[in-house]
């Protein structure tokens, strides 16, 4: 039986979304609807690593970013992925909140929640449009070689485009089997 009313059980992704409600990790909206091809924000992806590292108590300054202000929305979150390593910003001092967060970045994110495993990327990359010289390629490779990301089924990781909530979910349940 569907969770939200927009993700029915042969929906792509289904068991994942279904894993996030049950742990909590990505949440749904009051209308009963998880918006699954929504593009995920930099600030709910803050929120999201927040969860998933068991919500450790937040101590300390807010973030260090022009655009975030203390007492805005996530923004203890963000203050917590930054003081981590997780999640940076730009070097213009922003964070850009509402921007979408892109696949690329997702899996940079998802590697340093790991820890930054000692990892050699291989000479050839395993995505058409992935190259070794590419910023993340070696979060990529790692996020692929651990089942973390399977990229798209014509061998293309996308890497620049927004990731969307229902492949986060795929990621954050991938992720959890692969390191929990």
């Amino acid at each position: 039986m569907a969770i939200y009313r927009d993700v029915s059980d042969s929906s792509m992704f289904a068991s994942e979304i279904t894993w996030c409600y049950n742990t909590g990790l990505l949440r749904g909206w009051p209308d009963g609807t998880f918006r699954p091809l929504s593009p995920v924000a930099r600030d709910a992806m803050a929120v999201v690593m927040h969860r998933i590292a068991g919500q450790p108590e937040i101590r300390g300054g807010g973030p260090n970013f022009s655009d975030v202000a203390p007492g805005q929305q996530f923004a203890a979150e963000i203050g917590w992925v930054q003081s981590r390593g997780l999640l940076n910003g730009w070097s213009d001092g922003t964070f850009r909140p509402l921007a979408p967060i892109a696949r690329d970045a997702t899996c940079a994110v998802f590697y340093r929640a790991a820890g930054s495993p000692g990892y050699t990327p291989p000479a050839a990359s395993p995505f058409r449009d992935v190259r070794p010289t590419q910023q993340f390629y070696t979060e990529m490779c790692w996020a692929q070689s651990r089942g973390i990301t399977t990229g798209y089924r014509d061998g293309t990781m996308r890497p620049t485009t927004s990731i969307n909530r229902d492949a986060v979910a795929a990621f954050l349940y991938r992720f959890d089997q692969a390191t929990g």
